[in-house]
């Protein structure tokens, strides 16, 4: 089922998470003792704003690109038109992002007193914009520029030790969590250049149009889900404070770590399956059902650790003051569970499969029925609410799509015969 390409994708993939996540994790116990709640809860809510920002850069293209340049990675004209056209929609959502982000830093007194935390935290979206990992990804290579990712981020480590003294700090935070994105949207222009991978092509207004409306249904499901993952950060901000932001984000921290390191087997079996599908569906069907009971197997082990290894593994990291987060991950421990499983149903079989449409109504009810309940939940419990708010959800979801796989025949549950059709 793994042959060496798909192997050295999700060795690539998995460098660039453990960079994006377990890396990270190095530096949250100090962090986090260092700011206090109140300022890690700071710094985590400017990080979820930006996000916002980020997820309209990426927009779609992380997937409806890849799935493009996957079917016609041999043809430089093509790649070098899709890439010109989806680079330049890219750089203007986010130099128009930070011309709102400025403008609203002028109406809104919390803004502006945060603004300069989070113009350091906005450099990760413009980097977004110039790191084209759909192109990599799409070509299946990602060796060297994974690796690039992970020695920046840890290159970047001994400075905050160094740099970071107390919750004045925060603006040093911010830029050196956004320095590595920097260095890996540099060295990918590079390597572009030395692979002689693309030609310049003058951007077309209707062929951005055109990948605009093509990635439209996955920046709608992507832009839904933040509802409940970045949202909830923001909601609970405004509903709790800081100190409770830092408190859920201490926790959610090692979660998403755990989740990130899982998320290259989807995202590397994705432009694979995509090609089988157009020469044998049989196959691409055996390597979905391959796919889920990998990590059905490694994900219930790791929920069942993160659930009683919680008190432990907080105390160690985060001291006596974070003794609910220890609660916090807990009652989240069966989201890698979950995540794992609507990331195979989403990406693996819902958009290959060309039901977009059913995979942004999922998700935009399920975010905004996320939204409804974290805003109540957290009110009323704080951020023990917000962290129940994310596992229904993310039950939601998951049935969700189980049932519109088993409405639309696709045979990943047994062996009826397939129909198509959305």
């Amino acid at each position: 089922m793994l042959d060496r390409v798909i192997i050295k994708n999700i060795s690539s993939l998995f460098s660039i998470r453990i960079a994006g996540y377990v890396i990270p994790l190095l530096t949250l116990p100090y962090l986090v003792r260092v700011l206090d709640p109140q300022g890690y809860g700071t710094f985590i809510y400017c990080v979820a704003i930006c996000q916002y920002f980020i997820i309209a850069v990426n927009y779609g293209f992380d997937l409806s690109a890849t799935k493009l340049i996957a079917e016609e990675k041999n043809d430089i004209n093509i790649v070098s038109s899709l890439f010109w056209n989806v680079f330049s929609i890219r750089l203007t959502i986010a130099l128009v992002g930070f011309i709102i982000l400025y403008l609203v830093s002028f109406i809104s007194d919390e803004i502006n007193n945060l603004f300069s935390i989070l113009s350091y935290c906005y450099i990760s979206a413009i980097a977004a914009a110039f790191f084209p990992q759909w192109l990599f990804q799409g070509k299946e290579q990602l060796g060297v520029i994974s690796i690039v990712r992970v020695v920046s981020q840890i290159v970047t480590i001994p400075f905050i030790f160094i740099l970071v003294k107390d919750e004045n700090d925060i603006n040093i935070v911010a830029f050196l969590t956004s320095l590595p994105c920097v260095v890996v949207a540099i060295f990918s222009s590079i390597l572009i250049h030395k692979r002689h991978w693309l030609v310049f092509c003058k951007p077309s207004l209707n062929k951005m149009i055109e990948q605009i409306v093509n990635g439209w249904h996955v920046f709608i499901s992507t832009a839904a889900i933040s509802l409940y993952t970045t949202s909830t950060v923001v909601v609970l901000g405004i509903t709790c404070g800081p100190a409770s932001v830092g408190i859920y984000a201490s926790a959610n921290k090692l979660l998403q770590a755990a989740i990130g390191i899982l998320t290259p087997v989807t995202a590397s079996f994705y432009p694979r399956i995509n090609s089988l599908l157009k020469d044998d569906e049989g196959k691409a069907i055996d390597l979905i059902r391959y796919a889920l009971k990998v990590l059905i197997s490694i994900t219930f082990l790791m929920a069942f650790c993160i659930y009683f290894l919680s008190p432990f593994i907080v105390e160690l990291l985060y001291g006596e003051k974070f003794s609910r987060s220890a609660v916090l991950l807990q009652l989240m421990s069966v989201l890698p569970l979950l995540v794992s499983l609507s990331s195979v149903f989403g990406l693996l079989v819902l958009l290959p499969f060309d039901l977009k449409k059913q995979y942004t109504k999922i998700y935009l009810f399920s975010g905004v029925l996320s939204l409804t309940m974290v805003t109540i939940l957290s009110k009323y419990f704080d951020a023990e609410g917000a962290a129940v708010s994310m596992v229904l959800t993310e039950i939601l979801v998951l049935t969700l799509m189980a049932l519109v796989i088993r409405a639309k025949k696709i045979p990943v549950f047994n062996n009826s015969v397939s129909t198509q059709s959305s």
